[in-house]
């Protein structure tokens, strides 16, 4: 498929983006961009995710782009486990705001993101959190639904055994298992050409493991002396070329035509993977999505006047 077809012909299945709220208790993505030099800053300052002035700016930027669903990272923190959710202020404010959308021309929905920072989580946590997405999330009408049950996806850090039982025995939630690069499974971030996958295709804006990794040495090791020159060097790289992998890879997907096309970064400042407005591109990541799924027209009420 090529750019004229893809902005004439509208993409008709589920987009959804990746999103996370660590930023209600950690700075880190913040703080590595200015320790580790970071490529981009984002349009409005650092923020705070349980800002709710915040949250609604993002929901209307993501609409901009023609988002459909939100999957929302619950993780959060290294600091927290899947047994707090019950503490995160954003995922309050998140559902508060998509229930109440009747002004919304694009209404959006949620899907609920698992898992443990460097690890995976235990059974215990997984059955706490499937849970909670039961009792408090699956029943709305702005929860997601795949295949007809509400769906949760389970991000792997290496092999989880965990994940093997509760699969075994969860029958009313749609699960599926993701992780990164070229996968057997639904795929977080991959290099160009994509996995194709008829049910979930990922798009990138670019990445780079590059803050992650000098964040790991320095701060998890507790290693002061990191060879950040090393690092940089043994990263995984994908140039942004000025919009050019994000048209790629966005139009092997349409090619493709999965039931879901999964941008992989709203706000993945750690992996420079995001396409929330930055200062170095402002809204070109978000209006290049809405140009490239032919929903241009319908997103038009979310650009001003002076966008176009």
């Amino acid at each position: 498929m090529d750019v004229a077809e893809a902005v004439e012909r509208r993409y008709d299945g589920t987009v959804a983006v990746w999103f996370s709220s660590h930023y209600q208790v950690d700075t880190r993505d913040w703080d590595n961009i200015e320790e580790f030099g970071g490529p981009y800053h984002p349009l409005d300052g650092y923020y705070r995710s349980d800002d709710p002035s915040v949250l609604k700016r993002q929901l209307h930027d993501m609409r901009r782009a023609g988002i459909d669903a939100i999957v929302y990272d619950v993780f959060s923190t290294g600091t927290w486990d899947l047994t707090d959710l019950p503490k995160d202020k954003v995922l309050k404010l998140l559902v508060e705001a998509l229930s109440d959308q009747k002004r919304e021309s694009r209404k959006l929905q949620l899907i609920i993101w698992l898992e443990k920072y460097l690890g995976n989580p235990t059974v215990e946590q997984y059955d706490y959190a499937l849970n909670y997405v039961r009792e408090h999330l699956a029943q709305r009408d702005c929860y997601f639904r795949f295949n007809g049950k509400p769906l949760v996806v389970a991000f792997l850090n290496g092999r989880n055994d965990a994940i093997n039982e509760i699969e075994c025995k969860t029958n009313d939630i749609e699960l599926r298992r993701i992780r990164p690069y070229y996968s057997d499974v639904w795929c977080y971030v991959d290099f160009y050409p994509q996995m194709v996958n008829k049910e979930w295709m990922v798009v990138s804006p670019g990445f780079d493991d590059y803050l992650e990794n000098a964040y790991i040495a320095r701060h998890v090791h507790k290693n002061e002396n990191a060879d950040l020159e090393e690092i940089r060097r043994k990263r995984l790289f994908a140039d942004r070329e000025d919009g050019a992998f994000f048209e790629r890879q966005m139009l092997r997907a349409r090619e493709v035509d999965p039931a879901i096309i999964f941008i992989s970064g709203w706000n993945d400042w750690q992996y420079a993977n995001q396409i929330e407005p930055a200062i170095e591109y402002e809204y070109t990541y978000v209006d290049l999505a809405a140009r490239l799924l032919g929903r241009s027209k319908e997103t038009k009420p979310y650009r001003t006047s002076s966008d176009g």
